[in-house]
């Protein structure tokens, strides 16, 4: 059986900014008992761990700057998670850390791609509470932060709850300044209008870009697919590092 205090002091020494952990047996937690037993068999306790984000290069309107924040801060989540499931190994305990956001179980689209789900490990393990935006509010960082889980075959001898508060104002800033009217003031939040605005150009735009390319029947039809959309397209593909 592992310490909570230990584990947690673990997360923090390996760089991130606040801990928790959570007992997967826990009622809030049931769906995603089967997924992390899939990709984990034994597994026991969720370690949920936050990075914070630097705020103004998340507020600012250029989107080159507001990715390269969110690619630093995905890249030092999965580092911290491997960092913490490494020194577990040493200990004799197993574990692991799904990604960040990607790579994810591609097979299973358009189902569930992601093996854990972050968000919901994060307000149980008392990070934070989902604001009506569906972003997890942090009590000191806000939602300018990352989230990771590590699944550990291994019980912890105390479990952290969530906190007894919402961070949420409910001041509705959100409703306004969401570009494509995605979240509403009733607290309703349309999925399908998020999604396209913010992966479009990152999945399915590149495909529909080449289908429009290919399909044109002149050099001028194909000149209406205007070089700065091509430009958001690839330059929004992965790359190989």
């Amino acid at each position: 059986m592992y310490n909570n205090k230990a584990l947690r002091q673990i997360a923090i020494e390996a760089g991130a900014d606040d801990a928790g952990v959570v007992e997967l047996a826990r009622p809030a937690l049931a769906s995603e008992r089967t997924h992390a037993d899939e990709a984990l068999p034994g597994a026991r306790a969720l370690l949920g761990f936050v990075v914070r984000l630097n705020r103004e290069p998340i507020r600012t309107p250029a989107r080159s700057v507001s990715n390269l924040e969110f690619h630093h801060g995905g890249d030092r989540i999965n580092e911290i998670g491997r960092a913490i499931v490494s020194r577990l190994e040493r200990d004799g305990v197993r574990a692991l850390n799904p990604s960040m956001g990607f790579p994810m179980e591609m097979d299973r689209f358009p189902g569930r791609l992601w093996v854990i789900a972050h968000k919901v490990v994060a307000v149980q393990a008392g990070l934070g509470r989902m604001g009506i935006h569906r972003n997890v509010i942090h009590p000191r960082f806000g939602n300018f932060i990352l989230l990771g889980t590590v699944v550990l075959a291994a019980d912890v001898d105390e479990y952290d709850q969530p906190i007894d508060y919402n961070p949420c104002l409910e001041c509705k800033l959100c409703v306004a300044a969401c570009p494509v009217g995605a979240i509403g003031a009733d607290g309703q939040f349309d999925f399908s209008a998020c999604y396209t605005h913010n992966y479009r150009e990152f999945m399915g735009g590149f495909t529909d870009w080449v289908e429009g390319v290919a399909d044109s029947r002149s050099a001028r039809s194909r000149s209406a697919i205007t070089s700065s959309r091509y430009k958001r397209a690839s330059t929004a593909l992965p790359t190989q590092r």
